[in-house]
């Protein structure tokens, strides 16, 4: 297997003329531009900033929303181009902020205001935000739809088996079209930006293995909350992004890795060769098994994009792992350790052994359950293990 910002940042900046800050306002709140006879604008969301583009049109910053102090945000902080006659949105750009208010509902709320400039081209805004000074392109509507990034429909899943299963610490693939160029992660910790892409989740820049054209390799940081959350690809080569996309993530996603020409589970023997139907495992031999997505784990600290510690190990919770069907007896198999794997991102090891009463075939299925929830025994990628 190989496992492999919309505004990006920049120091300073040149040929940009700071137009107009705004102060406070709130949901529901008019905001119109100066000098204009057009009919007042309502936003639905908190607007932080206004600024002039031309005679026509005019930029806002507007933040997400969310219902209080520690929900996740789900929504994309955006800039708006918006017509002044007569109010409509032409265009929106997502940018990199989380919301520093909280809003409920159609309560007025204080915004802390922002500064933003619109270089003299009208074809980028420099915003200041709680990421730094955000370089937003507006020139996305000269881009060719056809080389935009997308993602494909259901197309963000589990690594290990292909469905959409995901839980905080899992490595991630995105299929789609457009994504990136083609490279592979060389440093330590894992890149943000790769392959001229960068992937946000909730706004922030998630960890990246590999990129190509149609498939991105990404881990799921470990600090993830169970619950929605809302994926954006930012190609920063071509100034554009995709839309956002909604993913969920659960405590516990297992999912044991294979070797996809043959499904064989990525299962070895003591001495390195692979379980097969060749080399089958034997009773009370040792055994190690490979898979991703087991949760949470008690020991060392554990940070996304960055290989773990080796001391102290890094332990999940109960795993119990079943050769055959799980609702008998001998397919239960003895796990005598399972955690992550030392210098590795995102990889787990289950240290096992066949015991005495046990199923034997070529072709058994191969099944973890943890926290209540099984490996998939469905689905194309499902792992097969030959016992004797």
């Amino acid at each position: 297997m190989t496992t492999s910002r919309s505004g990006h940042k920049l120091g300073r900046t040149r040929n940009s003329t700071p137009r107009r800050r705004s102060s406070e306002t709130g949901s529901g709140s008019t905001s119109t531009p100066v000098g204009t006879t057009g009919p007042v604008v309502t936003a639905t969301r908190p607007i932080s900033t206004l600024a002039p583009l031309n005679a026509n049109t005019y930029l806002r910053f507007v933040q997400p929303t969310r219902a209080n102090t520690t929900a996740v945000v789900t929504t994309t902080p955006t800039i708006e181009t918006v017509d002044v006659a007569t109010g409509i949105v032409r265009g929106s750009m997502p940018t990199l902020e989380g919301p520093l208010t909280t809003q409920v509902g159609t309560q007025r709320v204080n915004v802390s205001a922002r500064m933003m400039a619109v270089d003299a081209t009208g074809s980028t805004a420099y915003v200041l935000t709680t990421s730094g000074l955000s370089v937003v392109p507006l020139d996305t509507a000269a881009v060719n739809p056809q080389s935009r990034p997308a993602i494909n429909p259901n197309g963000i899943v589990n690594t290990g088996s292909y469905l959409p299963d995901i839980a905080a610490g899992t490595i991630v693939s995105i299929f789609g079209r457009n994504l990136a160029t083609p490279a592979q992660a060389s440093t330590d910790p894992l890149p943000i930006v790769l392959g001229g892409s960068c992937i946000t989740l909730d706004n922030a820049p998630l960890p990246i293995f590999m990129t190509s054209t149609g498939q991105v390799n990404l881990q799921v940081p470990n600090s993830t909350t169970a619950g929605r959350h809302s994926l954006v690809i930012r190609s920063v080569d071509q100034k554009v992004a995709t839309l956002a996309t909604n993913i969920t993530v659960v405590k516990y996603a297992p999912a044991i890795l294979v070797n996809t020409a043959t499904l064989d589970a990525l299962v070895f023997h003591d001495n390195g060769t692979p379980v097969n139907k060749d080399h089958p495992a034997k009773r009370d031999e040792p055994i190690v098994m490979y898979a991703i997505g087991l949760g949470p784990t008690k020991g060392a600290a554990i940070t996304a994009g960055k290989p773990t510690p080796a001391s102290p190990l890094s332990v999940t919770d109960k795993a119990e792992v079943f050769f055959g069907d799980p609702t008998i007896k001998e397919a239960g198999i003895i796990v005598d350790w399972s955690g992550l794997v030392p210098g590795s991102i995102g990889l787990y090891q289950l240290n096992l052994r066949v015991p005495g009463a046990h199923l034997r075939g070529d072709a058994l299925p191969a099944i973890i359950r943890i926290g209540g929830v099984d490996s998939a025994k469905t689905g194309p990628a499902v792992p097969l293990i030959a016992v004797d």
